[in-house]
């Protein structure tokens, strides 16, 4: 019988030159006993800020957002994260969204079993639903493509139901919303040419670590030449500070 649940959902267009340049697919693990709590936190910020659901792309306001990830990161729940830069595809091998997207799910069930085995947890898997047959095509394929085959390195014992349910009715799917694109903010650039890593950082305790390593557990590239050049991201963050040229001075 399983003790948590593990809540699915995605920021950014897995399709290639088109759309967004990141993807990004997050897991949220939450213990049963700990889902009151965060419900609870969810639906005070909903009334407070006057919203039916918590669809974070959804919300334009600065400080809006920085009320949601605050509140949110003193409940307890850990993530992690599959990214993909859809401009370094390789076509030849993976042609298709949804190819691309069976991969990363891959990925992201590996690393979600790995701490569930090593925290001897069993969980039920709640995925986003879109509404359409993906939904039950996606089910089935981890039901029979993924979680049978060891050679997946996927801890199929640690996982009881799979369904699918609608974020804008079932909270708890909320937070896996606000992990997936606070994490997206952070890669994607805007029209102005920024990124925001502020609202992923106020959540990163949550971030799944081995070994206190992140890279590669809590934060996965999908390929390693599509983890980004750590300087030039960091030019496009507004908040990082610049390093001043040896005698100048500020007024």
């Amino acid at each position: 019988m399983s003790n948590c649940t593990v809540y699915i959902d995605e920021s950014g267009d897995l399709g290639v030159n088109r759309g967004t340049q990141w993807f990004v697919l997050s897991a949220v693990i939450v213990n049963k006993e700990d889902e009151a709590g965060i419900r609870a936190t969810i639906s005070r910020l909903k009334a407070r800020l006057n919203l039916r659901e918590i669809h974070f792309k959804n919300i334009p306001s600065f400080y809006k957002r920085a009320l949601i990830v605050r509140e949110l990161s003193s409940e307890a729940f850990t993530y992690m994260n599959v990214l993909v830069d859809t401009n370094q595809f390789d076509l030849s091998k993976i042609p298709t969204p949804t190819i691309a997207y069976n991969y990363v799910c891959k990925y992201l069930l590996q690393r979600v079993s790995w701490y569930l085995r090593d925290n001897n947890l069993v969980a039920d898997i709640v995925l986003s639903a879109r509404g359409t047959s993906r939904d039950g095509e996606l089910i089935q394929y981890i039901s029979n493509k993924l979680l049978p085959y060891p050679s997946n390195n996927i801890y199929a014992s640690v996982f009881d139901k799979i369904t699918a349910k609608p974020a804008s009715s079932w909270d708890m799917l909320q937070l896996a919303d606000v992990c997936a694109t606070t994490m997206f903010l952070t890669y994607e650039t805007h029209d102005y040419g920024f990124c925001l890593p502020c609202f992923s950082m106020a959540l990163q305790e949550h971030l799944y670590k081995k070994n206190n390593k992140v890279d590669s557990y809590g934060i996965k590239f999908f390929q390693q030449n599509m983890k980004p050049d750590i300087i030039g991201l960091r030019k496009k963050r507004i908040c990082t500070q610049k390093e001043r040229t040896p005698g100048t001075t500020t007024t």
